[in-house]
């Protein structure tokens, strides 16, 4: 009888689930070179998965400030000293598991500027009931420039036949930080470039100088020609390899 009672208690504990620990993961998009990617550009899109399986356990949006340029940008940074603070863009996901799982975790975005829509991920084993949330929790690096054409608006149709078109662009980092010359995220060392083709021609490259006002350039193109032309304005930093993208078009007639 004893043996049979011990029995069905053992045969109940190797059958009985294991209880769910919530585990929350702090989640973190912080812009190459710059600061967080929070509600000031519509924040990161974050998607919680299982690495293994695909199953998608959490989905959300980082909100809050892009944190402090002191401390992120200019101070050094000490092992395992923390650059966030209880401001800046995070978002928090709360998991229930019961065993270890390896975990994906992939930021979109930002969400204001649709054309600089970058993405980049991290893959790690998360332990039932082990936040992941000391220091700055999850911190995933993602790179790119927002750049976004201001001038001329999409497919306007010139009837003048001008003799110069200008094209007039706005660049930031991707988490809003401005360009300027000598500033933080300093012009004169980001390479900014319209180039322009007509009826499906070569492309002709031309550097486009920052105008004074924040963070935007301008040059003038000539488009005497009828056609259409095709621009892409270009952000590359040569010393990172950062890089952003913008297209519009024009139709002289």
């Amino acid at each position: 009888m004893k043996k049979a009672i011990l029995g069905a208690l053992a045969l109940g504990f190797v059958c009985s689930p294991l209880a769910a620990e919530e585990t929350r993961l702090e989640i973190r998009a912080l812009t190459q070179d710059a600061k967080f990617i929070g509600s000031s550009m519509s924040g990161m899109n974050v998607i919680v998965e299982d690495a293994d399986t695909g199953e998608i356990l959490d989905t959300g949006v980082t909100t809050g400030t892009t944190g402090n340029t002191d401390i992120i940008i200019r101070q050094p940074r000490e092992r395992y000293g923390q650059i966030s603070d209880d401001n800046s863009a995070v978002y928090v996901s709360t998991l229930d598991i019961t065993e270890p799982r390896r975990i994906r975790v992939t930021v979109s975005g930002p969400n204001a500027q649709a054309q600089a829509k970058a993405e980049a991920s991290s893959t790690r084993w998360v332990l039932p009931g082990k936040h992941v949330d000391a220091g700055d929790g999850w911190l995933i690096e993602v790179p790119g420039f927002a750049v976004d054409i201001l001038a001329p608006g999409a497919h306007r149709y010139v009837e003048d036949k001008s003799e110069m078109m200008t094209i007039t662009a706005n660049v930031v980092m991707i988490c809003g930080c401005p360009t300027s010359p000598g500033g933080t995220w300093d012009s004169d060392k980001i390479e900014v470039t319209a180039h322009v083709r007509r009826d499906g021609g070569e492309y002709e490259e031309l550097s486009m100088p920052h105008t004074g006002a924040p963070s935007t350039y301008s040059v003038q193109v000539p488009s005497k020609e009828l056609g259409i032309y095709e621009i892409l304005v270009t952000a590359f930093d040569p010393r990172n390899g950062n890089s952003g993208v913008d297209r519009a078009s024009f139709v002289v007639r």
